[in-house]
């Protein structure tokens, strides 16, 4: 019940954090939408910090399990994978008529700054995707489907920066062409054999 109750908050938090950011997040509203009496929020959390840790933390690890599902499927090859990972992201975004990119991306630039806590646990959640993306650059890379002149990791940091960048863009003109833009570039020209 209790894990229930958590992850129904963190969950929630994770959608009012991508609308509104950390800082306009308040509590009272929280916990109205999840029903959750006042005093029940410190029996889950510490403090608001905290909360926002477990919303990061858990978006993260949300993120970090979709991406390891499709970037380690064996039955398509890596160039498919990665693909398939972009094109379903598109979806998901312009369903929010590109009003959302990446909650991770958004409290970077509103946190990371501010709470040293905060930005540690942010870069750790953006190395293990950079991890996962890598090994499928790797895969690529052996079987002869993706540059090998360059290191897998760094192929895969600069993707993972990029990415981050085209959501950022994508917001601002409210329009899927640099999300495109960026895939197109990643997939025919920074990782092309």
């Amino acid at each position: 019940m209790k894990e229930d109750n958590i992850n129904r908050i963190l969950d929630l938090g994770i959608e009012i954090m991508n609308r509104k950011g950390y800082h306009h997040l308040g509590l009272k509203e929280l916990l109205d939408e999840a029903g959750i009496p006042k005093g029940s929020f410190y029996y889950y959390f510490k403090s608001k910090e905290d909360f926002g840790e477990k919303v990061i933390a858990h978006y993260a690890n949300n993120i970090l399990k979709y991406m390891s599902s499709v970037l380690s499927d064996k039955s398509k090859g890596p160039g498919e994978r990665l693909i398939s990972m972009f094109q379903n992201n598109e979806k998901v975004y312009e369903s929010s008529g590109f009003k959302e990119g990446c909650l991770m991306g958004k409290c970077s630039n509103e946190l990371a700054g501010q709470y040293d806590s905060m930005q540690l646990l942010m870069d750790q959640k953006f190395s293990s995707w950079k991890g996962v993306i890598s090994q499928c650059i790797k895969e690529g890379q052996e079987m002869g489907e993706f540059r090998s002149d360059l290191s897998a990791d760094d192929l895969a940091d600069f993707i993972l920066n990029n990415w981050e960048g085209a959501l950022i863009r994508m917001k601002a003109t409210r329009s899927v062409k640099p999300y495109t833009l960026f895939v197109d570039y990643t997939m025919n020209v920074i990782l092309k054999a």
